[in-house]
């Protein structure tokens, strides 16, 4: 399959056929292994709690950022005290397994980490962090980044290429495949304050967009403070989105937003600070653009920003998902009326939106978290905060912390920091929400490649009529093409035709549910759209009702441990329509 464009049909093929084309041959099918339930919301750390450190005695004293990448991995930042000595940790794990201590102060060459920045970022193999460094016999104090245990850039560093010197390094991330990204300030004296400051990216940090550059759409250069802070790239860094701060000749009503390094243009306007809303994108008469602030962009180019505007209206904080306001102020989501700041967002690579919002309750502003349109917890709400699976009584959300400090998987599930109410003691925790139960995984899947197994999950409902149900497999090998197979009917046979995998259907099975054959690219995954008005079988397409229960599987092309080429299965995946 590798190598090859995607299979267009109209028609469906048995089994047989679709084994043939993986040239392996179709076998007998024995009983269906056990359903694996989803997870529950619940706390994964809590102050208080013995830190995860290598040291004796520290307890969590704060919890910063989160942060997600393509392989399931979650992580947060740690702040621990045992009373004297107060240290830095990177807590989580990298391919989504039980959590565990990442990273920790440490000294290295002749260097000593100390007190790390609350932002960083993570592969599926590295943490790009910031830490501030003391020089044994030299300066202290010095603002870098860092991937893993190696320097990326670090103030008196000089800037490859260039006779300048880094005067710090900010806000780190890391694309899935381990090249490194930061904003950095740029001084032309050793040791000198900044003086400018640019958008880094590589090992070898190149500016991609920095102080001075005229970038296209945009009427005036980059300002001395050039790039803002709240950046984001896409998992393989082939997209960024980025606001900026222009050269306008005043330090208020310059900013932009920018795409891959050009002004982004809506409704044929530049969105530019004072710039009014175009009505096509869902702006309202006399309404500029103004204070933009959270952002995020796929590898499929999908992007949102957040901000408000000014004009004649008050109702000014909005959500855009490109290229059009998605919501807004004063808009019903999910029965609640949004009604104030937009505290938090971020879009995962499977184009999935969390957000927390002011919501108006009784005349009263509560933060509120949501996953697309759906409300998932409020301020006032009860958490899980042992662990149980079950809210526990008494022990309420207080306030959503942190700039930064919400993220979500690509399987959906949704990370974040809050401070609860524990026996009347404001405490911090970082939580994660499991996605929602639209289907149900089976029958055991072998590893893969990646050394983990391929996993199926969803988005959307199991809706026969809302129509929207998007299948995933994920953990699966980067540039490996694969695609979706269907039936009613579960089965298990381990490795058939000479597969690395298990198959996990049984009786009539189509092929091109979701779309063809499709490749995993850098991320590692595939998705797609079920219609459930034409679902693929041996003899065409039929159409699902409501009680039907329908079982996906992925089917991909592996490599097994001597490089031979094979194929793989994910796991099964069980919905029935509602």
């Amino acid at each position: 399959m590798a190598g090859s464009a995607p299979v267009a049909k109209t028609g469906f093929q048995t089994l047989q056929s679709i084994l043939s084309i993986m040239n392996l041959a179709c076998p007998a099918l024995p009983l269906l292994l056990l359903a694996v339930p989803a997870s529950a919301q619940t706390a994964l750390l809590r102050e208080g709690d013995p830190a995860p450190s290598s040291l004796p005695g520290q307890v969590i004293t704060g919890i910063s950022n989160t942060a997600v990448n393509q392989s399931g991995g979650y992580a947060a930042t740690v702040s621990s005290s045992d009373g004297s000595t107060t240290i830095s940790q990177v807590w989580g794990n990298l391919s989504g397994g039980p959590g565990a201590l990442i990273r920790e102060e440490t000294t290295i060459g002749t260097l000593t980490q100390n007190s790390f920045e609350s932002f960083f970022g993570i592969s599926s193999s590295a943490v790009a962090y910031s830490p501030s460094c003391d020089e044994a016999g030299g300066s202290t104090g010095l603002d870098g980044v860092w991937l893993d245990s190696a320097i990326v850039g670090i103030e008196e560093m000089m800037i490859p290429g260039t006779t300048n010197f880094f005067s710090f390094g900010s806000r780190p991330g890391v694309t899935e495949d381990g090249i490194p990204y930061f904003v950095g300030g740029i001084t032309d004296t050793l040791g000198g304050s900044t003086q400018t400051r640019g958008l880094f990216y590589g090992t070898s940090p190149t500016a991609v967009i920095q102080t001075g550059d005229l970038l296209p759409n945009l009427p005036a250069a980059l300002s001395t403070a050039s790039v803002d802070f709240d950046f984001r790239f896409s998992a393989m860094g082939t997209h960024s989105i980025v606001p900026v701060d222009l050269d306008t000749g005043g330090s208020t009503d310059d900013g932009a937003m920018t795409i891959d390094g050009s002004g982004l243009l809506l409704g044929g306007t530049l969105v530019q600070e004072l710039n009014m809303v175009p009505a096509s994108v869902g702006g309202i008469a006399s309404e500029n653009w103004d204070n933009f602030d959270f952002c995020g962009i796929t590898e499929a180019g999908d992007y949102m920003f957040t901000g408000d505007t000014d004009g004649t209206t008050t109702l000014d904080e909005f959500i855009v998902r490109n290229g059009t306001i998605w919501a807004r102020e004063g808009d019903i989501i999910d029965g609640q009326l949004i009604n104030g700041a937009i505290e938090s967002a971020f879009l995962s690579e499977n184009n999935q939106l969390a957000y927390i919002w002011d919501i108006d309750v009784a005349g009263s502003n509560l933060e509120a978290l949501y996953l697309e349109d759906t409300l998932l917890l409020a301020e006032g709400d009860e958490v899980d905060w042992d662990g149980d699976g079950s809210p526990d009584a008494g022990i309420v959300v207080e306030n959503f912390t942190g700039i930064n400090a919400l993220t979500v998987d690509r399987n959906g599930a949704v990370y974040f920091t809050a401070d609860v109410d524990v026996a009347g003691t404001t405490t911090e925790g970082y939580f994660v929400i499991a996605p929602g139960a639209v289907g149900t995984n089976y029958c055991m899947a072998n590893a893969n490649s990646t050394g983990v197994p391929a996993t199926m999950t969803s988005t959307g409902s199991a809706s026969l009529s809302a129509n929207d149900l998007v299948i995933q497999s994920i953990n699966m090998p980067n540039f490996a093409f694969g695609f979706f197979i269907v039936g009613q009917t579960q089965g298990f046979v381990m490795n058939p035709g000479g597969s690395a995998g298990n198959l996990c259907l049984a009786g009539d099975i189509g092929r091109g549910v979701a779309g063809g054959v499709a490749n995993t690219a850098g991320t590692g995954m595939i998705s797609g759209a079920v219609d459930w008005t034409s679902i693929p079988q041996p003899s065409g397409t039929v159409a699902a009702m409501i009680g039907d229960t329908w079982n996906f599987q992925c089917w991909m092309r592996d490599t097994d441990p001597f490089g031979m080429a094979t194929s793989n299965f994910s796991d099964g995946y069980s919905v029935t329509v509602q």
